[in-house]
């Protein structure tokens, strides 16, 4: 008897705990618009050590915070455009340091 096939958790098998609190912290961050400005004026700032990095993959960080998708739907739709939630993930900038 075949089962039925178990759900793919788009986080892998060694999920990092890190990443998953940084999309969903920053998700709900970012629904304030307020907190949104803050968070893009830090992470343009030059003074952050990955503003270059959110100016040349910002689109897709913004995607990700903007997404109202599963994680395993936003991971798919990811996987088309050749990346994964997972790597996506740990693309968003942290927030630190005494200019945010």
């Amino acid at each position: 008897m075949n089962e039925p096939a178990k759900p793919r958790d788009p986080w892998g098998p060694y999920a990092n705990p890190d990443d998953i609190a940084r999309l969903v912290y920053d998700r709900m961050m970012w629904r304030l618009p307020d907190m949104r400005a803050r968070m893009l004026a830090h992470w343009l700032d030059d003074r952050h050590p990955h503003s270059e990095r959110f100016q040349e993959r910002g689109a897709l960080i913004e995607d990700l915070l903007t997404s109202t998708e599963s994680d395993a739907d936003l991971d798919l739709r990811l996987r088309a455009q050749g990346t994964s939630l997972r790597a996506a993930a740990r693309d968003i900038p942290s927030v630190f340091g005494s200019f945010f």
